[in-house]
């Protein structure tokens, strides 16, 4: 892996400490453990914790062994940014600085096109990896995303289903109650006529009753 740790140095600028010249390191949320220091890439990136589209280590490093597994041989764009990297600590403006670093690649019979040509294909090569990315990415969606919102849809249709359930069950609970409501009024109601008709039944049964008890008591008073 020691070549891809060169070939992470010409993209990401490590702070680094010399001896005897230590600086403190920042507070570690994890106290007593070792401090690692902070990465920042070379380029305007962003680089807050807020930022969603913050560069990740882990996306650079994939990215990175793809370039390196892609390396071209002999001078190309790589050694080239190498040689800008080793200018940029010298006192010399931007210009100056690819000047400078073209004249090395001219001892390699290294053409302006040529390192143009060999960036490219570095460009291609995470091109490549943005394509993989992008289809593991969907299949991610496919599988995590899309079972999910088709799980949604079930829920809101079974949802859907019960509250009709629920609201048919209430009209038949409202209907039912409204019944029960009426046969209650009509219990009293009979129960008051049966009432009525039994008094009506037990006075006439209790007139004829007297009338024919009140015969026999003359017949046997006045028939001897």
């Amino acid at each position: 892996m020691g070549f891809i740790k060169n070939l992470k140095s010409l993209f990401i600028e490590e702070e680094s400490t010399k001896e005897g010249t230590e600086q403190p390191a920042p507070a570690s949320s994890n106290p007593g453990g070792p401090a690692s220091a902070p990465v920042r890439p070379t380029s305007t990136a962003p680089d807050t914790d807020t930022d969603p589209g913050k560069v990740d280590q882990r996306f650079l490093d994939t990215l990175f062994q793809a370039l390196e597994a892609n390396n071209l041989e002999g001078f190309d764009y790589l050694e080239f940014r190498q040689a800008l990297r080793s200018l940029g600590k010298m006192d010399m403006d931007e210009a100056t600085r690819f000047k400078s670093a073209y004249v090395m690649a001219q001892t390699m019979n290294v053409t302006p096109r040529e390192l143009t040509r060999t960036a490219q294909v570095y460009l291609d090569i995470l091109e490549k990896e943005k394509k993989k990315f992008s289809d593991a990415l969907a299949n991610q969606e496919r599988t995590q995303i899309q079972s999910r919102k088709h799980r949604i849809t079930e829920l809101e249709s079974s949802i859907v289903a019960h509250q009709k359930q629920i609201e048919e069950l209430m009209a038949s609970i409202s209907a039912q109650r409204e019944e029960m409501t009426t046969l209650t009024a009509e219990l009293a109601e009979v129960h008051q006529k049966i009432q009525r008709t039994e008094k009506q039944f037990m006075s006439s049964h209790d007139f004829l009753t007297r009338e024919i008890e009140s015969d026999i008591q003359k017949m046997d008073q006045y028939l001897k």
